[in-house]
């Protein structure tokens, strides 16, 4: 076991910055604008519903780090305490402070093992290299590494400066357990929790603000890592800070997010996020999943809910999507799936209440596979759809499918009735590829409620 630079004790500063933790999540909401220059100072103008198509609050893809490594593949970190082995359990209310750029108030790694409870662990300073600090958590306030772990149970976690994120886990069997407590980072790309190249970080009832730009609350990659969050509350306030940022996988729970200035959920190539009973409340979108690669988002119960933007943009991405237990999925404008640049997208939705159009550009794809007592109310634009069970669909403007089917595989008579109750046509046209429909034997059907459906 090391120690370096035992904790200081900060004096009266620490009433301050507590009070600070508690206040801020009451009156984050109001924010509406910040700066994705690397400020975190807000310009005057910009509102949540400018914020969906403008490149200015963009969340910027995870990318593989390209700094120097040591020799265990990471770039150096340092701490001002340090646990390399053994097991220590921390005096309660320890207060543990770093100012210096790229150290860490806590580095426990190798066979270290630390445990505190109610400590003050407070980072100031911001971060010599930003790819170092996203990718390998170098300059975050806590810092497990390459078989560290971490127990922290309560507490408060404070950070400034530019990539100085709250508490990560980084390499090969590290990882941190929270459990109570609160995390803030005040920087730019300074996410509330951070795990990658395979550390796993397990949250129960933590509360985390972040107010930077690009800075989630909670974040993987790159190099993948897990993350388990059951209960708590997240809230952003930075230009592209949506409540999960991964590339690896994510498990939600419980979990309350308001997203004052970016979509809800980003996934990029590799990412999975499962969610059960989540509330998520975003001014610039729900979720997208983006880039070369395979992406999941799983959504059993809870809300959806976004001020502006489309609720799921698929980009470039081979995406699945589940939406079941009555979740409810809402916003105020754009499309309910958007499916572009050479994207492949499935859609599941079971027992649901969809309002929204699907709108597939060339070259992209996708599947709707609507089940249970599913309603869709919306168009639908070069997408294949199968409905099945008590599905339905109220077509709310010309429509054009690249295939329909009914799940049971009945024959052009059983169709022509399934047809009659499952669409409502409500006076529009809609048509569909006979080769991809081979159950609709290439006619053409009135549609209740008006409209007709027939061959492209």
């Amino acid at each position: 076991m090391t120690h370096l630079r035992p904790p200081r004790r900060p004096g009266h500063r620490r009433s301050t910055a507590t009070a600070s933790v508690l206040l801020l999540p009451l009156a984050v909401t109001a924010l509406t604008a910040c700066s994705d220059d690397g400020d975190t100072a807000a310009p005057p103008v910009a509102s949540p519903a400018a914020t969906a198509s403008g490149a200015r609050c963009a969340t910027k893809p995870i990318v593989p780090e390209t700094e120097a490594a040591d020799a265990a593949g990471q770039p150096a970190a340092s701490g001002a305490y340090t646990l390399d082995k053994g097991a220590v359990k921390a005096p309660r209310k320890q207060t543990f402070t770093a100012a210096r750029a790229d150290r860490s108030a806590i580095l426990v790694s190798g066979s270290g093992q630390l445990s505190t409870y109610d400590s003050k662990v407070t980072k100031n300073g911001g971060a010599s290299s930003l790819a170092a600090a996203g990718g390998h958590g170098v300059n975050a306030a806590v810092l497990a590494r390459d078989g560290g772990l971490l127990d922290l149970s309560g507490g408060l976690y404070y950070t400034t400066g530019k990539g100085s994120s709250g508490v990560a886990a980084t390499g090969k069997d590290a990882r941190a357990t929270m459990s109570g407590g609160g995390v803030n980072t005040q920087g730019a790309s300074s996410h509330g929790v951070l795990a990658s190249y395979g550390g796993v970080l397990d949250l129960t009832y933590v509360q985390i603000v972040t107010m930077g730009a690009q800075s989630a609350p909670v974040a993987t990659g790159p190099g993948g890592g897990e993350v388990t969050v059951s209960g708590g509350t997240m809230t952003s306030a930075g230009c592209g800070s949506p409540g999960v940022h991964t590339s690896g996988d994510v498990s939600l729970s419980g979990t309350l997010f308001d997203l004052a200035n970016s979509e809800a959920f980003t996934l990029e190539a590799g990412g999975s996020l499962s969610l059960k009973n989540v509330r998520a409340n975003a001014a610039a979108g729900g979720v997208v999943l983006r880039g070369d690669g395979r992406t999941s988002y799983a959504m059993d119960d809870g809300a959806l809910l976004a001020t502006d933007g489309d609720l799921f943009s698929v980009r470039g991405s081979t995406a699945d999507v589940e939406l079941k237990g009555g979740a409810e999925v809402k916003t105020k404008s754009g499309a309910l799936l958007r499916v572009k640049e050479l994207a492949d997208a499935t859609f599941r939705a079971d027992d649901e209440k969809l309002t929204g159009d699907v709108l597939v550009s060339a070259g992209s794809t996708a599947d709707l596979e609507l089940t249970g007592s599913t309603k869709l109310d919306g168009r639908v634009k070069r997408a294949s759809l199968t409905l099945s069970g008590g599905a339905r669909w109220s077509v709310a403007g010309a429509s054009s499918l690249s295939g329909l089917s009914f799940g049971d595989g009945s024959g052009s008579g059983g169709v022509a009735k399934k047809i009659a109750r499952m669409i409502d046509g409500n006076g529009y046209a809609v048509t569909y590829d006979p080769a991809s429909s081979p159950q609709l034997d290439g006619r053409s059907y009135r549609l209740k409620g008006g409209g007709t459906l027939k061959p492209a």
